[in-house]
């Protein structure tokens, strides 16, 4: 009886993971991921696109459109289901559109099932929050500087608004930080985080899942460097430290918990090289600035995108305070590196060019780090988000 209970326990097990993998693999050796494109003349994408990437040997094949529609510049999935979300950054509409997809098992395709609207201009990005008590979607709308919840529904589609967040303030950027302009939102399983750009704090908010209410948190706001703009961010850690990703200028903070148990910066890193950053007349000349962060599976690395430099940065982590250390600043062989994305199992890095519409690949060094460019990449117009 036990020999059959662990036959059909070990049964299970391979079954649903063999389900899940489904979404992920393709051909054995191949990982499906999507891109979000803009959808203009000069970044000629034309919504949102597929393809493979051989993990053998870095290749990709052809991207194919599975849905076409206006500016997908940012995608998420589910945690627990076969769905993706997908905003829909338009910028002539106080109402901006949510898309919802279920992934077909057998193809990956996408199945559109609803297409929603947020009061909000210029959505930009969006995180599903779940919990035992329900499941909302927030979104962060950087042209309106608010940020707005909905219910997710026993099927995955989307209940209208129930809540926005509308925070108030500027920053010393005159021509870039006039008001708020939130930019990011992230659900660590108890708290948004949503980063501000335009008024230099990262917006901290509780939010009731039953009715997907969003409400001040105990510590409304984390202060971040005058003029820096916080764009992205990413946990570490078990949510013990927050990475932040500052387009302005171009660094990454450090995020830890005080003895008070509130959120400061305790370290802000250039994500340049020490002879760009170091000149002022290299770094006016570039006009650089900064877009995704992600923490490598392990802890150990952290990663940030450049555009102007075009560049991803590579730093290290010290494992007992967090802090980093740039170790590498590698091209991305293309223009604008809006998105990059770790491929699961953290081997490789995906980079997506916006302004030359391409995707390259990069090997990850387990022991360093590091990144080495590898294959021929491939071309999809006007990428700006990667989603495996």
């Amino acid at each position: 009886m036990m020999i059959l209970k662990k036959i059909f326990f070990v049964g299970i097990v391979l079954f649903f993971g063999c389900t899940l993998a489904q979404h992920c693999f393709g051909q054995e050796g191949k990982l499906r991921f999507y891109v979000g494109t803009y959808t203009v003349p000069s970044f000629p994408g034309k919504g949102i696109y597929a393809a493979e990437f051989d993990v053998a040997d870095g290749s990709f094949s052809d991207a194919k459109l599975l849905y076409e529609t206006a500016f997908p510049a940012f995608l998420i999935r589910h945690p627990k289901k076969p769905l993706v979300y997908a905003i829909g950054e338009v910028w002539d509409t106080q109402k901006g559109p949510v898309h919802v997809f279920e992934i077909e098992p057998a193809s990956g395709g996408l199945r559109h099932l609803q297409t929603q609207t947020v009061p909000g201009l210029g959505p930009t990005h969006l995180s599903v929050c779940s919990g035992k008590n329900g499941e909302s979607l927030v979104v962060a709308c950087y042209g309106s500087g608010n940020v707005v919840a909905l219910p997710i529904l026993p099927d995955g589609t989307l209940g209208g608004a129930a809540s926005s967040m509308q925070p108030q303030g500027s920053g010393p950027n005159k021509a870039r930080q006039e008001g708020p302009h939130a930019h990011g939102a992230y659900f660590d399983g108890k708290t948004v985080y949503v980063p501000d750009l335009g008024t230099d704090k990262v917006m901290l908010y509780d939010i009731d899942l039953k009715t997907s209410t969003l409400s001040p948190h105990s510590q409304s706001f984390v202060a971040m460097p005058p003029g820096s703009g916080p764009r992205h961010l990413d946990f570490a850690d078990g949510g013990k430290r927050i990475y932040v990703i500052n387009e302005l200028d171009s660094t990454v903070s450090l995020l830890t918990r005080n003895a008070a148990g509130l959120w400061e910066v305790v370290q802000s890193v250039s994500t340049l090289p020490k002879e760009v950053f170091a000149s002022p007349e290299t770094l006016a000349k570039l006009n650089n600035s900064t877009a995704e962060i992600a923490v490598h599976p392990s802890g150990k690395f952290v990663y940030a995108s450049n555009r102007g430099h075009d560049s991803v940065a590579v730093f290290s982590v010290e494992e007992r305070s967090g802090k980093i250390t740039l170790i590498q600043t590698e091209s991305t062989r293309g223009k604008t590196p809006r998105h990059f994305a770790i491929a699961p199992g953290g081997r490789w890095l995906l980079a997506a060019n916006q302004d030359s519409g391409s995707v390259f690949a990069y090997r990850i060094d387990p022991e360093s780090g590091r990144l080495t460019p590898v294959g021929d990449g491939l071309s999809v117009g006007g990428a700006v988000c990667i989603l495996f």
